[in-house]
């Protein structure tokens, strides 16, 4: 049986449980992913049953602007912005269910998983390389509002 020092075992084992008391899953604990920062103390969105109201003008969704997408973790909702126009959908991958490994592909117009380099249409029909096609969510913009509706 291998011994364990005090120390070492206090700084393994006591986050872990510290955050498992606060309900937060190592997981979740260890996204690198979009989750969003708070400014001023508001987080840029609010979620009422299964609608999400994003403040567009917050900073943290400024990436849909300057990259033209995001995938926005905290809501399991991938973020397109082509033009003037708005795009929601889930970001489980229908080939395994991951949701922090996606990018863009902007020429071809595909959200590319890249747990498997798996590549999916943002037409909501198509299926995708390995899996049927992504969830699709309605969307609605009034002024600095996007409102995301799951289904």
């Amino acid at each position: 049986m291998k011994k364990i020092k005090r120390r070492e075992f206090l700084n393994n084992i006591c986050p872990n449980v510290a955050l498992a008391l606060l309900g937060v899953s190592l997981l979740e604990a260890c996204s690198k992913e979009d989750d969003p920062i708070q400014v001023n103390g508001e987080s840029g969105y609010t979620v009422n049953g299964k609608s999400i109201e994003i403040d567009l003008s917050h900073p943290f969704f400024n990436k849909l602007n300057t990259q033209g997408w995001m995938n926005f973790t905290a809501q399991r909702t991938l973020l397109l912005k082509i033009g003037s126009s708005y795009s929601a959908y889930s970001n489980l991958c229908p080939h395994q269910g991951t949701r922090d490994a996606w990018s863009y592909n902007s020429s071809e117009n595909i959200f590319v998983c890249g747990r498997h380099n798996n590549s999916y249409p943002t037409d909501c029909i198509s299926e995708g390389t390995n899996g049927g096609p992504l969830q699709c969510f309605n969307v609605s913009k009034t002024g600095n509002i996007l409102t995301v509706t799951k289904p």
